[in-house]
């Protein structure tokens, strides 16, 4: 079997001179990690370490019966606990990862997605970017044309009300996130991107200017986009009911 073309099993990825192994749910074959690390790639080595730092072994058939696996935390606990060369320079990779986290490094940010065993996690973060940049150019628009005061809070609350069908406190308490659209799925953001760019085209191409006359134009693109999605959401109904 090829790891990696299972949704088992993702894709190995390197860490440090070692290919590791992983689960469908990102955690590493310990054995590999062992050998990332620098040690011995035997049961022993990691009895020893399970015993010493209290590691949380797990198990998974890679094809050949069931192995332990370890998580990335404790992955991380034994780098930055060992002290032989191999965790050292690991360690010093560290530390430029976090230099190019501080920088604002978006090659960092590709590497990361690439590594990321879901290809779920990767259309949410590209719908995610895209709404970012649409968010911005909505609420930069808004401002251009003589939004002022609660108009912010007012247009994002039509919008949290449109696509989500509650506020934003409501969703952040529901889906347990400290920012509104770290918790919406791809097609929500999406939809939320739509809704906005939309709202900030007419600004622009009408010469729409005032709190009340931007809150009007909102309110209408979301009553508009609600219809929309109404009416595609029963197409796709409609088609499961016919291939069924």
């Amino acid at each position: 079997m090829k790891l990696g073309l299972d949704p088992q099993h993702p894709q190995p990825i390197k860490l440090g001179k070692t290919s590791v192994r992983r689960n469908r749910h990102g955690q590493f074959h310990a054995l590999d990690a062992l050998g990332a690390l620098g040690l011995e790639q035997n049961a022993e080595t990691l009895e020893h370490l399970q015993g010493e730092y209290h590691l949380t072994l797990r198990y998974t058939d890679f094809g050949e019966g069931k192995e332990a696996v370890i998580t990335g935390d404790d992955f991380t606990k034994l780098l930055f606990v060992l002290d032989n060369p191999e965790a050292k320079r690991l360690r010093q990779k560290s530390q430029d990862i976090y230099r190019r986290y501080l920088e604002g490094d978006i090659l960092l940010a590709s590497e990361v997605a690439e590594r990321s065993p879901h290809p779920e996690d990767r259309r949410w973060l590209a719908a995610r970017l895209d709404n970012m940049e649409s968010r911005k150019r909505f609420m930069s628009t808004v401002a251009k044309h003589g939004g002022e005061g609660d108009i912010y809070r007012q247009v994002s609350s039509v919008s949290n009300q449109s696509v989500l069908k509650m506020n934003s406190t409501e969703f952040k308490k529901k889906r347990k996130v400290k920012n509104t659209r770290d918790g919406l799925t791809p097609m929500e953001l999406i939809r939320l991107s739509y809704l906005e760019t939309v709202t900030a085209k007419d600004l622009e191409e009408k010469g729409l200017k005032g709190n009340d006359a931007i809150l009007k134009t909102h309110r209408r693109n979301a009553e508009t986009e609600q219809q929309m999605w109404e009416k595609i959401r029963q197409q796709q109904e409609e088609k499961v009911r016919k291939a069924q």
